[in-house]
């Protein structure tokens, strides 16, 4: 029953954050101010925790772009309190962040199908983290 219920979760929780990348990846993203950024914000969070979840991201790479979206907010808070928020410079850092992330994103599946089908095991998915 255990086992049951877990492949249920897993693939609930596979189902639910598919759709983060499956839209198409030369979408431009815009904020128009800073009262716009939450959305992007929460759809690259949810991106990087599909590429964990999926085994794509190794945890060094998630922490990295946690860091680099954590960067990109504390700009565009400190620029919308000294009134000089600029959000061509915010768009462009987001996009540039996302863009990284598809690299990354295909780049992990790319390994992953190498390491699976190789016949001397390759690198393999848990020790790439």
């Amino acid at each position: 029953m255990k086992k049951l219920l877990f492949g249920v979760a897993a693939i609930a929780t596979f189902a639910l954050a598919a759709p983060v990348f499956a839209h198409d990846q030369d979408e431009q993203w815009s904020v128009d101010s800073y009262s716009s950024l939450p959305q992007l914000d929460q759809h690259i969070r949810e991106g990087i925790a599909h590429g964990l979840s999926d085994g794509s991201f190794t945890r060094r790479e998630a922490r990295y772009f946690y860091r680099q979206l954590q960067t990109i907010r504390y700009r565009a808070q400190w620029e919308d309190q000294n009134d000089q928020f600029d959000p061509e410079d915010i768009s462009a850092r987001l996009q540039d962040l996302h863009d990284r992330m598809h690299e990354a994103h295909e780049d992990g599946h790319a390994q992953q199908n190498n390491d699976w089908n190789s016949p001397y095991g390759g690198q393999g998915y848990y020790n790439r983290r």
